[in-house]
């Protein structure tokens, strides 16, 4: 990959999202989504869809995946919202508590690694606005204070995992709650990332890091002047009228929380809100998350309110493709994975992104070519409902 080569397709990129902005600001407005199934024959074919897959899929006692095994919960429990052509369906499966309370699309769950989706965004956002260049030294953009090793390093080898950073800093405290913010302070992350030295060439070969993501986050803070939390309710939350998205959920959201499971099946601690939060520290709802998806099918209207041409062109930015993953196939943007289907020339790309915490696994994923969405998530950690989102997605009328 040549990064001069990636630089020159962003600035062109910028340009045609820029036209495209003014175009849709010329355009009428288009009708906004209809939250109810609108048509009897299109929500009984999305229901055969979902159920066909999310029910055997639920049933199975145990699943091996990247490695990992992991018995089913007696207390499992998932909540897929679909979005097709702006019509909304809902399908809850199982328990969201271990008391019996059922899932909703008002449940909360911890998103994970989704939360990434957003801070691309508002990287993409910064470079759209000539905050913040991608391809400049990350240096520039480094709060006040601290001093890169890797001077060569980018914010965009940051967005596009080509950093070489680890997943996580490499002197995080054994135990999950002691990594909290609380312990493991903004500080200290950003002591860690100024030491950090690759140990290869940037732009390095495909490594995810939640490290690198978080560390993108402080930059774009640096570049805008705003924090990350007052940016993501700003430019994000408020205009997509995402009122049930935190970090960290009031004494009535929590009363909505999930409970999530361990790979054993057992209750599983909450997610603690880390230094690096940006990269997987939100709690959100299916009702938010199909809206985030709409949002970034480019959807000009969004739970009654006009989404702002500024931000779609910034998602569309943040879901361009910029290099071939290492299986040959797939295409990395900013966090987001272009799904390619494998090279089959009859599979429509889908773009996704998955998550997981210690007890949640969920993914959002749109499918521009059918105007459609899904966000899944499940009460129970590795369960890894990505896969069969994007079989969903591709199998929709």
């Amino acid at each position: 990959m040549h990064r001069n080569a990636t630089r020159f397709s962003l600035i062109v990129t910028v340009a045609v999202l820029a036209a495209a902005r003014v175009a849709a600001q010329q355009a009428p407005a288009a009708a906004g989504p209809h939250l109810e199934p609108n048509a009897g024959g299109e929500a009984a074919a999305v229901k055969r869809v979902v159920d066909g897959i999310m029910q055997p899929y639920l049933a199975q006692e145990q699943h091996a995946a990247r490695g990992h095994t992991w018995n089913r919960s007696p207390y499992l429990g998932a909540i897929v919202a679909v979005s097709l052509h702006g019509h909304r369906y809902f399908f809850p499966y199982g328990k969201a508590t271990d008391a019996g309370a059922p899932f909703t699309p008002d449940t909360l769950l911890e998103i994970g690694s989704c939360t990434k989706t957003f801070t691309t965004t508002l990287f993409a956002l910064s470079i759209n606005r000539n905050q913040i260049v991608p391809d400049t030294s990350a240096q520039k953009y480094m709060p006040e204070g601290y001093t890169l090793r890797a001077q060569q390093l980018t914010p965009l080898e940051l967005a596009d995992f080509t950093s070489g950073m680890p997943d996580d800093p490499t002197n995080l405290p054994r135990g999950l709650e002691q990594r909290s913010i609380e312990y493991y302070t903004m500080k200290d992350f950003l002591t860690w990332a100024s030491q950090y030295e690759p140990t290869t060439q940037l732009p390095a070969p495909y490594r995810y890091s939640n490290a690198g993501i978080g560390l993108l986050s402080y930059l774009v803070a640096t570049a805008t002047g705003k924090t990350w939390e007052d940016q993501m309710n700003s430019e994000i939350l408020q205009p997509l009228g995402m009122a049930d998205t935190t970090l960290r959920p009031t004494p009535e959201q929590q009363k909505r929380l999930a409970q999530g499971h361990n790979r054993a099946g057992h209750d599983a601690p909450h997610w603690p809100v880390y230094a690096w939060y940006a990269a997987g520290g939100l709690r959100s709802t299916a009702h938010d998350m199909i809206g985030f998806g709409e949002a970034n099918l480019g959807h000009e209207e969004v739970n009654g309110k006009p989404v702002p041409a500024e931000l779609i062109a910034a998602m569309q930015l943040a879901q361009k493709p910029i290099y071939t993953m290492p299986n040959g196939s797939n295409k990395q943007a900013m966090a987001w994975v272009n799904n390619m289907g494998e090279g089959n020339p009859n599979l429509h790309p889908v773009i996704v992104k998955n998550g997981g915490t210690s007890g949640f696994g969920t993914v959002i994923a749109i499918n521009p070519t059918k105007d459609a969405a899904i966000f899944i998530g499940m009460n129970q950690v590795g369960a890894n409902p990505a896969v069969k989102g994007i079989e969903i997605l591709r199998r929709l009328p």
